[in-house]
């Protein structure tokens, strides 16, 4: 049912249709690992799953630029790769590993930051993971559905 694919196959899956190539703007001075650019200058932003969401290079520049600002000197050293649906986000350190950053308060700072102790490429295979996990979830939720339609709208627990 499950099964984690190579980040090769994820590679070719999101570059396969594109043309086009953006670099990031020449002011980017971030120490980026190959793989993330070579992916994130060829696509559009794109929503891999509900928790999964990765930029493009412009609006990880554009993102990680509006945080450049903050005044605090922890996250001025991570770059913006994405995010989830419901606003949170998936950052990244010079060494190329990926971290989770929570946004549900007003401050800013180290203390937000999750270390997943994963690469760009693992959090590749875990955003295509998670997108099996939503289509499960969803047929699930249409199966509910069928038994009885007051069933989901009454459902007390939480699917995903």
């Amino acid at each position: 049912m499950f099964a984690v694919k190579s980040v090769e196959e994820i590679k070719n899956e999101i570059t396969k249709d594109c043309t086009r190539e953006i670099n990031f703007p020449e002011s980017a001075s971030f120490p980026f690992h190959e793989l993330y650019k070579e992916i994130v200058t060829k696509i559009k932003t794109l929503e891999i799953s509900s928790e999964c969401i990765l930029y493009n290079s412009v609006d990880a520049a554009k993102m990680t630029k509006s945080y450049s600002n903050v005044d605090t000197d922890s996250i001025k050293n991570y770059w913006f790769i994405g995010q989830t649906v419901q606003g949170d986000y998936w950052i990244m350190d010079t060494n190329g590993k990926v971290y989770f950053y929570d946004h549900t308060s007003e401050e800013t700072g180290i203390g937000k930051i999750i270390d997943l102790n994963i690469t760009f490429g693992k959090w590749l295979q875990y955003a295509y993971l998670n997108k099996e996990f939503d289509k499960i979830c969803n047929e699930y939720r249409e199966k509910l559905k069928e038994i009885s339609g007051e069933l989901m709208k009454n459902y007390p627990f939480e699917i995903g």
